[in-house]
């Protein structure tokens, strides 16, 4: 005997696996922090990896050393971001993923903040 399965059962039923699978693709995004809180306190995210998402500024790539820097502004505030890859393009928005840290330490002094990119999106 086959039985008659309503309309309201399987809409529900695909409402419930779109769910199951917006829930499943969102569950790794990370949110974006704020370059200026960053750069307004950055001990605070010392060795820490975080995302910043914004706009690509300056950038520099010395292929040589298979390294190289850009620049990224949000609005909040501006930081660059060390990459072994070559940098975007100027003025394209991107996602970058990767752990703060002092740009360089002096007499035991550190100067500036950066990023140190782990994954670009």
């Amino acid at each position: 005997m086959i039985k008659t399965v309503k309309k309201g059962v399987i809409f529900n039923l695909m409402v419930a696996v779109v769910l199951l699978f917006t829930a499943i693709a969102t569950a790794g995004c990370m949110s974006a922090t704020k370059i200026g809180d960053v750069m307004a306190d950055s001990s605070k995210y010392e060795g820490k990896t975080i995302t910043v998402k914004g706009t690509v500024g300056d950038t520099v790539w010395l292929a040589a050393a298979d390294k190289g820097t850009y620049q990224i502004g949000d609005g909040s505030g501006k930081i660059w971001v060390i990459t072994t890859q070559p940098p975007p393009q100027k003025g394209l928005t991107v996602t970058t993923e990767g752990t703060v840290q002092s740009a360089f330490t002096l007499l035991g002094k550190s100067y500036g903040t950066v990023i140190n990119e782990t994954n670009r999106h």
